[in-house]
C-alpha cells in the first residue's frame, strides 16, 4: 500500500500544487486517476514515486519513507512519464542496461507485450520512433520491471485505437492480483472496464477515492426527462444525464465522465 498523509507541495514560492491531501492506494487494484489540467495529478504520481518530495506530510510505500528513496523502495515503484526520451540507442542496450535493477523482471512478459504492440526486441534506434510507439515500448518494460506498483502518466496519449485496446488487454493480462497500477489520463472512456478504483483530484486539495462497488452501491447514472431531484444533471440530446441517489434496485453502469463533471463542481464527494 502507498500512503499519503496531509501531504503538501509547492513549486517555489508558488501556491501549493497538493494541499494536505490524505490517501491510500491499495494493493491489487487499478485506479485511474483523473483531474482537469493544472490539478495536479502529475505532481502527485511524482510525489509517490520519490520523484519529488513533500514540502509537509509522509509518502509511505509498504511502510517505508518515500523520499528516503531507498533501492529496496524505489525498484518496487516504476514510474512512466508522459514525456520521455531515450536517447540514441537499441532497446537490447537499454533493456541491459535497465534490468538489473528490477530482481523481478521478465523478458517473457517484455517480449510478449512488444509482439502483441507490434514492436520488436531488435529496435536499433529508439530516439527514432513515433510518440505511440515509445509510449507501447515504455509499458512493455514497466509491465516487465515486476514493480508492485505502476505509476503511469497519460500512457496512451500517441496511441491509435487499436493500440489503446491492446494497452488494456496487456495490463490485465499482466498486472496480477499482487500488483498495482496507477493511471493518470484526460480520457475517461480508454479506462471502463479495467478499473477497480476511480480518483479524482481537484485542485490540488480535494481527493474523490471511491471502488467501484462502493459509488454503485450510493449513486445511480442514467438518463432522464427532467434533471429535478438528481444530485447532478447535464443536457443532452433529448433531456438529462443525471446522477441520483441509489434507493434500492439494480447497480447501473457507471459513467466515468459524468461522474468526473459532478465530482469537479462540487456535486458529490
Amino acid at each position: 500500500m502507498i500512503s499519503l498523509e496531509n501531504v503538501s507541495f509547492s513549486y517555489g514560492q508558488k501556491e501549493p500544487v497538493i494541499r494536505d491531501l490524505t490517501v491510500e492506494v491499495g494493493n491489487g487494484r487499478i485506479y485511474g486517476l483523473f483531474g482537469k489540467n493544472g490539478s495536479g495529478k502529475t505532481t502527485l504520481l511524482k510525489l509517490m514515486s520519490g520523484l519529488l518530495f513533500a514540502s509537509r506530510g509522509s509518502i509511505r510505500a509498504d511502510g517505508r519513507d518515500v523520499s528516503k528513496r531507498q533501492v529496496e523502495t524505489l525498484r518496487n515503484i516504476f514510474f512512466m512519464q508522459a514525456e520521455f526520451r531515450f536517447g540514441r540507442t537499441s532497446l537490447e542496450k537499454f533493456i541491459n542496461l535497465h534490468k538489473p535493477f528490477y530482481p523481478a523482471f521478465s523478458m517473457d512478459i517484455l517480449e510478449d507485450c512488444l509482439t502483441e504492440s507490434g514492436m520488436s526486441m531488435n529496435t536499433e534506434k529508439l530516439d527514432t520512433l513515433s510518440t505511440g510507439e515509445k509510449k507501447k515500448v515504455m509499458f512493455s518494460i514497466a509491465l516487465a520491471s515486476g514493480s508492485e506498483y505502476l505509476l503511469l502518466d497519460e500512457p496512451m496519449n500517441g496511441m491509435d485505437i487499436p493500440s489503446r485496446g491492446i494497452f488494456r488487454k496487456l495490463l490485465l493480462k499482466h498486472l496480477g492480483e499482487d500488483r498495482t497500477a496507477v493511471i493518470s489520463t484526460h480520457i475517461a472512456s480508454d479506462m471502463e472496464n479495467i478499473l477497480s478504483d476511480i480518483m479524482i483530484l481537484s485542485d490540488g486539495e480535494k481527493m474523490f477515492s471511491r471502488t467501484l462497488e462502493e459509488i454503485s452501491e450510493k449513486y445511480c447514472f442514467g438518463y432522464a426527462v427532467s434533471g429535478e431531484g438528481s444530485l447532478y444533471a447535464e443536457p443532452c440530446a433529448g433531456g438529462y444525464r443525471v446522477v441520483s441517489e441509489r434507493k434500492g434496485g439494480s447497480p447501473t453502469e457507471i459513467m466515468t465522465e459524468l461522474l468526473f463533471n459532478a465530482v469537479t463542481k462540487g456535486r458529490l464527494e
